[in-house]
């Protein structure tokens, strides 16, 4: 049987080489540009797309529908307190820019679509045009 014997852990060196300058790859200047992740979901009368898009809000936000193509952009900035300066920032930066496209069927009411941000997550409810909704067709 062996034993090792454990070398004491010094946390004042973990956490120097932890929190060095060179650890950190994303500079505060320079802007991130992320795919936010998204789930489309059917229904007999609609279609969602729910999107998470953390830490932005309403006014960096921006929907826009042309020629049958639903793009989603937004923009979150980060902020450092007052009395602080990053010597670590994972959020790749000081703003993180967010986009996604989507083409849109001819079977789109583009002028009844509805979006809802909430706690991080954009939701959009597409409704079906009448001729995209399912008929059933009766047999004389």
């Amino acid at each position: 049987m062996t034993t090792t014997t454990m070398m004491p852990l010094n946390l004042n060196t973990v956490l120097d080489s932890f929190f060095t300058p060179g650890a950190c790859r994303a500079h505060a200047d320079t802007p991130s540009h992320r795919t936010p992740r998204a789930e489309v979901l059917e229904s007999d009368k609609d279609y969602i797309i729910r999107m998470d898009l953390p830490g932005v809000n309403r006014e960096t936000l921006d929907i826009e529908i042309e020629n049958q193509t639903l793009t989603v952009s937004a923009t979150r900035e980060h902020e450092t307190p007052e009395g602080y300066h990053a010597i670590r920032n994972e959020s790749a930066g000081a703003r993180i820019s967010y986009k996604r496209a989507f083409s849109l069927g001819r079977g789109i009411v583009t002028d009844d679509v509805k979006a809802g941000l909430e706690n991080g997550t954009l939701t959009l409810t597409l409704p079906k045009s009448e001729q995209a909704l399912p008929r059933r067709i009766e047999v004389k």
